[in-house]
């Protein structure tokens, strides 16, 4: 009998540390602020997620192809939300009935819902079993230039910038972006820019395999000229000046417009599932982007190296498109990169760049890191 009862106590305290929810204090926050039909954003994280170090670790093991690889990394994650998401939803659906809940939807990048509700709403799910983690869906923010100059002697000249990073000793070697696509998630991309307009991929491709935007619009735009901008860095290149500001720019670009007016952090995290596949059909890669730049930051998050974010972040790694960051303009002190991206899981997944003056570097400098730029380590 004595035995039965510790086995008892034992399961019973098993339970109550696997039903423990990790909740945000920005969430707890505005929880406490909140009144009773106030409706709350939330990120709901669901507790079976795909272990994506494992399985990156045997697609590389096994030598798997790109195509291989994207197939088997969408499929883990689409499968796992398929098999785990049920309940949650069927409750969801229930209080969305009764108003409880304004709206919600579901992903499988990262098992996880965005969910809008009341804060009874997200008092119950603090004790459902099947949740680890729940924060707010909180509004993200760009990493601005600090200032904008123009050392370009002319219009057939390439930008100092991007000689300094030595893009051009990779065009000598034939790299210059040929048959890749890059991709950003900003502010969008203005269709009409010379530098930019024929190398958008929807000019070949349905535009929802070459334009996101949570609103729902199908064709390119920019809300504030930041995406074009920071577009124009990855791949811009006149074809009837030979002006080049671009470090790929023969590349083809896709970009999701996520940083505007409602800029809540599933919005990009819906930009990055998309990018994963775009066309809806995991077996192609000749859709997907090669890279992702993001100049963008979260200020207040408090988990970023467990939670929403990596998840999210290691899912597209694993996929095999590569996550590039702006590190921010928080510098020149040590550890001041911005979050999520001093997340650091190896010295490559999820990168973050610093910004460069190019008059340091026509001066001379040998080391033209801007003053501005935020520095590690992670």
């Amino acid at each position: 009998m004595r035995k039965l009862f510790v086995l008892f106590i034992f399961l019973l305290s098993s339970n109550v540390l696997l039903s423990q929810v990790d909740i945000s204090s920005r969430l707890q926050e505005a929880l406490n602020n909140a009144n009773p039909s106030d409706y709350i954003k939330v990120l709901v994280l669901l507790r079976s997620q795909v272990d994506l170090a494992t399985l990156d670790q045997q697609l590389y093991s096994q030598k798997s192809t790109m195509q291989q690889r994207a197939y088997q990394v969408i499929t883990a994650l689409k499968q796992n939300s398929e098999n785990t998401q049920s309940n949650l939803r069927s409750y969801l659906e229930g209080k969305e009935e009764s108003s409880e809940v304004f709206t919600f939807e579901a992903y499988w990048i990262s098992n996880m819902f965005m969910v809008e509700a009341k804060p009874n709403v997200i008092y119950e799910l603090m004790n459902r079993m099947d949740v680890l983690e729940i924060d707010l869906d909180a509004f993200l923010q760009l990493d601005r230039p600090e200032e904008v100059k123009d050392y370009v002697d002319g219009i057939e000249s390439v930008e100092p910038g991007v000689k300094i990073i030595n893009a051009h000793l990779l065009w000598a070697q034939g790299i210059t972006g040929q048959g890749r696509i890059v991709m950003n998630i900003d502010t969008g991309v203005h269709p009409n820019h010379p530098a930019l307009n024929f190398k958008w991929r929807g000019n070949h491709v349905p535009s929802g395999q070459a334009w996101f935007d949570p609103a729902g619009t199908t064709t390119p735009s920019d809300c504030d000229g930041h995406g074009t901008h920071t577009m124009g860095t990855m791949n811009g290149w006149s074809p009837t000046t030979g002006d080049t500001v671009g470090v790929a720019p023969d590349a083809e670009w896709i970009a999701a417009k996520t940083i505007c007016t409602s800029p809540h952090t599933s919005n990009s995290i819906a930009a990055f599932q998309w990018a994963m596949d775009p066309d809806g059909n995991p077996l192609t890669i000749s859709d997907m982007p090669d890279a992702i730049s993001n100049s963008w930051y979260d200020p207040d998050v408090t988990n970023e190296c467990s939670g929403i974010y990596k998840t999210t972040l290691d899912a597209v790694e694993a996929a095999g498109i590569a996550v590039v960051f702006s590190a921010g303009n928080n510098g020149p002190g040590t550890s001041t990169i911005t979050k999520p991206k001093n997340i650091n899981t190896n010295n490559v997944n999820v990168m973050c760049t610093a910004a460069i003056d190019g008059a340091l570097y026509i001066g001379g400098n040998t080391n033209p890191i801007a003053s501005f730029s935020s520095r590690g380590p992670s």
